[in-house]
């Protein structure tokens, strides 16, 4: 295995005018997220000190550089980290497939930007370490490719006044579909691919998913869509949820809480992108993939079948062991529930009263990977193996036009 750069974790996410395209969003403000007036308050501490169009632009990404790439399997990253006792050791060099793998939100503020510039150092080091908890689930399975980009601030999504927040959202989109049109010219090489995100990265790959992929010949190449903590539907028209651990040409999909979690902002507040614009979520059902049995919607699943979850461990440096049985998962209901883990690692002291996406609130967005990272590991060996092999149930593939 490569020895990565950078051996220390840190969270997978607190959360998730360049090309920008009016008309890319439906008629007035579809931000906002549907939150309380005390949880408004907490947030507009965060809202940038600037509009969209004051703001200092980030310089436009140029992905024929490794240097906007966080994640590239040719080099020592991050995302070459795989924990000492997984029973699924990191195996790029070897991948059949590759995986394209989109980042969540970090907690930079790059001086109250609507867009993190990509070579924000706080940006930098968080991307850089998500890689650790995230990307690096599929590195047993296949070769990690993830961009940097111009994320969209948090306070984007819960933009209530402005039309900022949305345009924001969209550039950081924009540079996402640059990078993966750039991967499958110069990197792909007509293998098959996972395409993965996390929270915003999740939102992004959604609408990647349904301009550049459903109905067109990468549908035939891609081995499974894993859009994670993100507004990602229970139907997308083109593609199917998947219904078991071993079908391919899938959307896989969940959202973590506890029972005494509230996931409206999910299932009403925040935005989606379908029908060729950005829409609020408005009640739509979520996609809750059981990450234990890989059923659809699948049923209680107790923690002593949980193979390993991934701790935080503040202040630690190495690759943190799995730690088996940490929670168990039901699907069956609007988003996914767990009990609530009673082993360290599980919270985020830094996230304090941040009134959305905390555990300490019920919400384990942050943890979505890494509660269950030995079950994902080895669900994407187990989708890319069906594959390879022809015994998955493939999705029939729509025929248009490519759009690379």
């Amino acid at each position: 295995m490569k020895k990565a750069r950078v051996a220390a974790f840190t969270c997978c996410a607190i959360i998730c005018m360049g090309g920008f395209v009016m008309g890319a969003y439906a008629d007035g403000i579809v931000t906002g997220g549907n939150i309380s007036a005390e949880a408004r308050l907490k947030l507009d501490a965060r809202k940038p000190n600037s509009t969209f169009e004051t703001q200092a632009m980030p310089p436009e990404p140029a992905y024929s550089s490794p240097d906007s790439w966080a994640a590239l399997p040719d080099r020592a990253d991050n995302a070459d980290l795989s924990p000492a006792n997984t029973k699924y050791p990191e195996s790029q060099a070897r991948s059949f497939a590759d995986v394209f793998f989109i980042h969540p939100t970090t907690e930079a503020k790059a001086h109250g930007n609507w867009n993190i510039p990509t070579n924000d150092p706080l940006a930098v080091s968080e991307v850089d370490n998500v890689l650790g908890f995230c990307a690096s689930a599929f590195n047993a399975a296949a070769k990690v490719y993830a961009p940097r980009y111009r994320e969209a601030n948090i306070y984007a999504f819960f933009d209530d006044k402005t039309a900022s927040g949305i345009k924001a959202i969209d550039l950081a989109y924009r540079d996402v579909e640059r990078a993966f049109l750039y991967y499958i010219k110069y990197y792909n090489q007509g293998r098959p691919f996972i395409l993965a995100g996390h929270s915003q990265g999740s939102i992004h790959g959604l609408r990647l998913l349904q301009e550049h992929i459903i109905g067109t010949p990468l549908m035939g190449r891609m081995v499974s869509a894993y859009l994670i903590g993100g507004t990602t539907p229970a139907k997308v028209p083109g593609i199917s949820p998947s219904q078991s651990a071993t079908d391919t040409g899938v959307l896989v999909g969940w959202n973590t809480y506890t029972k005494e979690g509230d996931p409206s902002i999910f299932t009403d507040g925040l935005i989606i992108w379908m029908g060729g614009s950005y829409v609020k979520m408005g009640g739509r059902t979520l996609l809750q993939t059981n990450p234990l049995s890989w059923k659809l919607n699948g049923r209680d699943v107790p923690p002593l079948c949980n193979p390993g979850s991934l701790p935080f461990l503040p202040g630690t440096t190495g690759e943190p062991l799995l730690v088996p049985a940490v929670c168990g998962a039901e699907a069956s209901g609007k988003v996914l529930i767990i009990n609530k883990p009673t082993v360290p690692g599980f919270s985020i002291s830094e996230a304090g009263d941040m009134p959305v996406l905390n555990a300490k609130y019920g919400d384990y967005h942050s943890f979505d990977y890494t509660l269950f990272y030995e079950s994902i590991r080895k669900n994407a060996v187990d989708r890319v193996n069906a594959f390879r092999d022809g015994s998955g149930n493939q999705q029939t593939i729509l025929k248009r036009g490519p759009k690379i």
